[in-house]
């Protein structure tokens, strides 16, 4: 952490989120032509055969490795299109990935790859498998029966194509890339009408992404079959998105649809300005995405403390039916988070987990060692957990210290001048029980409220804190001594052994209040 970022959350009272990610490393060239399952795939199970000829880069710059799959489903060979995640090269080979399938492969395959390839460097996707099928006849494969479209009949071969992708395409995808749970569908246009019906029939989709899809034909045919699949007695956990451009839910059936899902659903809609239906493919699938995974998005674990982080991953996968390896830049700063806690153990599962998801970072040798030197200490006797579990001090014994208290913190004394914004410790009674906050402008005309976390008074004062709003994930204690009726200390990292790249210690930071009058 930088001297700047040390500075923002503790002259400021930051209580946001800044987290770099952690540079991946540079992907390696994803194999031609994997191995197959040859003779040890069920005879019946087609098998995707590489087709380098068709192989190319696409305009967005990434590699789409081309396949053929013979389908006895659909009775024809089906051209297909697969691009695979950042790590697939590194990682152990018990790694299994998500699986996302993108209809439209030929049109939509390279955007949604790309990103998926972003969001998930950016730690808010899980990595996928992201497969696309290419179109032989368009209509008949995305109408489902029962639905016109275009002119068809109402006896086209959706539901058809439907279990060429379940029974054919995804065995072939987990036998020969690592594919998994959970499945994603993301169709476009008549693509989200497909997609939209699998939501509504199929269980096997635990997340559906549909881009600009007309659901209003067959007066809401879709929509109908979507809220009845919501009120049925046996209703499997969905995410369902639909981003809109030039066909939208009304709002009407949309409401009815939120209405009547269940807690285990999750429904989420997006109109996109200043885009047609053809421009939105891009910008709606990574909404889309984005937002069928927000609970999977670093942005949305635990702050603190550190040992919550991988226990909300777990939840998270049972939530999507199968464990998803936690983001990999987050991963990395639990590793470094665990091992200043003292938690070498910890630190040790988490390392294992990195390199099972991700390889071997680039200093595996000296994390390896800072591990180990680690789990030959003591445990820690303060934990962040400790610190959070300590009871504020009763109203009768903090009765001389509820007020205001104005002051300034600082690192360097050429920081203190006349007109600087005041710092302001306030601690009250509510309900009986003691609270307390710190405020400060950061910025002129920029309030920052700041509640206090800790409090426990002290034969010579009081200390109070709250947790870092940044990494590292310690608790910042301002530990003061009263004397001349003004508290005055310095400020300490608890619970972590924060030191800086160098091993050398944070600068310190200063602190003197008085109590208002």
């Amino acid at each position: 952490m930088t001297l700047r970022c040390l500075l923002l959350i503790v002259l400021a009272g930051c209580s946001g989120s800044v987290r770099a990610p952690a540079p991946a490393p540079a992907p390696a060239p994803a194999p031609a032509a994997p191995p197959l399952a040859g003779s040890q795939a069920p005879a019946q199970l087609p098998s995707l055969v590489a087709d380098p000829a068709r192989t190319a880069q696409s305009p967005l710059g990434a590699e789409m490795l081309a396949f053929q799959i013979d389908s006895s489903i659909l009775g024809e060979i089906r051209p297909i299109g697969i691009a695979l995640p950042r790590s697939f090269t590194h990682s152990a080979a018990t790694r299994r990935y998500p699986v996302a399938i993108v209809l439209d492969g030929e049109a939509d395959l390279p955007a949604v790859a790309a990103v998926c390839a972003e969001l998930s460097l950016r730690g808010q996707v899980p990595e996928m498998i992201v497969v696309g099928v290419e179109n032989t006849d368009r209509l008949r494969d995305l109408t489902p029966p029962g639905l016109s479209v275009s002119g068809s009949s109402t006896h086209e071969g959706g539901d058809l194509f439907l279990d060429f992708l379940e029974r054919e395409l995804l065995p072939a995808v987990d036998r020969q890339f690592r594919g998994a749970e959970p499945r994603t569908l993301i169709g476009h246009s008549s693509g989200g009408i497909l997609a939209t019906h699998a939501a509504a029939t199929r269980a096997k989709w635990k997340a559906v992404v549909a881009l600009d899809t007309p659901v209003h034909l067959g007066e809401n045919w879709l929509a109908v079959k979507l809220t009845a699949a919501a009120t049925a007695a046996t209703r499997p956990p969905l995410r369902y998105v639909a981003c809109e451009a030039r066909f939208t839910w009304s709002d009407d059936t949309w409401n009815t649809l939120v209405s009547a899902a269940p807690a285990s659903w999750i429904l989420h809609r997006e109109r996109l300005s200043r885009e047609s239906h053809e421009s939105m493919v891009m910008l709606g699938a990574y909404l889309g995405l984005r937002e069928a995974f927000a609970d999977y998005s670093m942005l949305s674990a635990p702050e603190a403390p550190t040992t919550s982080i991988l226990p909300y991953y777990r939840r998270v996968g049972d939530s999507l039916g199968a464990f998803v390896v936690p983001p990999r830049p987050l991963l990395a700063h639990v590793v470094d988070d665990l091992l200043m806690e003292g938690r070498g153990a910890a630190a040790r599962e988490a390392y294992e987990l990195l390199v099972t998801g991700y390889g071997p970072p680039p200093d595996a040798d000296e994390q390896l060692a800072r591990i180990a030197d680690v789990e030959a200490r003591p445990a820690p006797t303060e934990t962040v957990e400790s610190l959070l579990a300590t009871p504020f001090p009763t109203p009768e014994a903090a009765a001389a210290w509820l007020g205001e208290w104005i002051g300034d913190v600082w690192m360097n004394e050429d920081e203190l001048y006349e007109g600087r914004p005041r710092h302001h410790l306030s601690l009250r009674v509510v309900d009986g029980r003691v609270q307390g906050d710190v405020t400060n402008e950061p910025a002129p005309g920029e309030t920052m409220v700041q509640p206090i976390t800790y409090l426990k008074l002290t034969p010579s004062g009081m200390t109070y804190g709250f947790m870092n709003g940044m990494r590292p994930r310690g608790m910042l204690l301002f530990e003061g001594e009263l004397k001349d009726g003004a508290l005055s200390g310095a400020l300490r990292f608890g619970g972590i052994d924060f030191r800086f790249a160098d091993g050398t210690m944070p600068p310190t930071i200063r602190f003197a209040f008085t109590k208002g009058t």
